[in-house]
């Protein structure tokens, strides 16, 4: 259970940038969130431990929309298909600080690169286009975690900030979203070291700013990512997941105002995951994860499946 602690996931950081060419109803029904995305073993954990954790993610997507899709402002797509891949250096520091309790603080960055290929029909025109290059960066200034004295519950409560550092235009691909979001989110992971059980869940809300470019506005949403993992005594760990999209709020564009629901998405995933703690000596430990996520029922969106693929570690 102790290394588990130590390796630290840092999904919280890295998962809320990696998906941004995708997700909810929303402009291009494109967001910065998928279910399933935040579902893994130990996703409430703050490491206690001082010191730099890294994690290099990467994700494949491909979904497709079967409705009108809005991109680039007034534009509108049928039968829109995609295709993205995004890989992110994430980084997660820990300071030494005597604080009260069994709280810890700390701070994350993000940084992804990815690549969008997707096609459309636009005035009864097939449309295709790819692009790639870097993507939206993410900051996390607050990140606080909590565990009991028995270290086998574990809670966490973290700020994070999307820039609209990615490439984005009007056209049918992109990989930034073009405007700004804020997530705050919680966390919450219990171990039953016995059995090897982890059960973990995240709760979290995404808040936008407008597109002012394509003056359009995506709503805000809710989403919460369930997993429970056994590990077994060779470090080898196997789970399910679970992840829930709902968008509380309307989108505000000319195409979203003319819809009664006001554009707005929901969506359900369940998926499996498996993950390798790899020992090469006491200190040096490396994480190995695999995680898919199939969307199972969808509205005002795109439906497809999610493969993630992590590392990560601690300096």
């Amino acid at each position: 259970m102790v290394q588990k602690v130590l390796t630290g996931l840092i999904t919280l950081a890295a998962a809320s940038v990696l998906l941004s060419d995708r997700g909810q109803a929303t402009e291009a029904a494109a967001g910065r969130y998928i279910p399933g995305m935040y579902a893994a073993p130990g996703a409430g954990i703050v490491p206690p431990v001082p010191g730099t954790y890294w994690e290099v993610a990467n994700v494949f997507y491909s979904g497709k929309a079967g409705g009108q899709i809005p991109f680039g402002g007034d534009n509108i797509a049928f039968g829109f298909n995609a295709d993205i891949w995004g890989t992110a250096l994430a980084g997660l520091y820990v300071p030494k600080l005597d604080l009260p309790g069994n709280w810890t603080y700390a701070v994350a960055a993000t940084i992804p690169v990815g690549w969008m290929g997707s096609s459309g029909t636009i005035a009864n025109i097939r449309r295709e286009k790819d692009v790639g290059g870097l993507g939206d960066i993410a900051i996390t200034p607050i990140l606080l975690g909590w565990h009991n004295d028995a270290m086998n519950t574990f809670l966490s409560a973290s700020f994070t900030v999307t820039a609209p550092t990615g490439e984005w235009e009007r056209a049918i691909a992109f990989v930034g979203l073009n405007y700004w979001s804020f997530q705050p989110a919680l966390g919450f992971t219990h171990l039953i070291p016995d059995h090897g059980i982890d059960v973990s869940a995240k709760l979290g809300v995404d808040i936008n700013t407008r597109n002012d470019a394509a003056n359009y506005y995506s709503g805000a949403m809710g989403h919460l990512d369930l997993a429970v993992t056994k590990t077994f005594a060779n470090h080898l760990s196997i789970g399910a997941l679970a992840g829930f999209l709902y968008q509380f709020e309307d989108d505000d564009s000319r195409f979203a105002n003319t819809r009664s629901d006001g554009f707005k998405g929901r969506s359900i995933a369940v998926g499996a995951l498996m993950k390798y703690e790899a020992h090469f000596s006491e200190k040096a430990i490396v994480e190995f994860a695999l995680r898919w996520a199939h969307e199972l029922e969808v509205k005002n969106r795109m439906k497809g499946n999610a493969l993630f693929f992590e590392i990560s570690g601690k300096f």
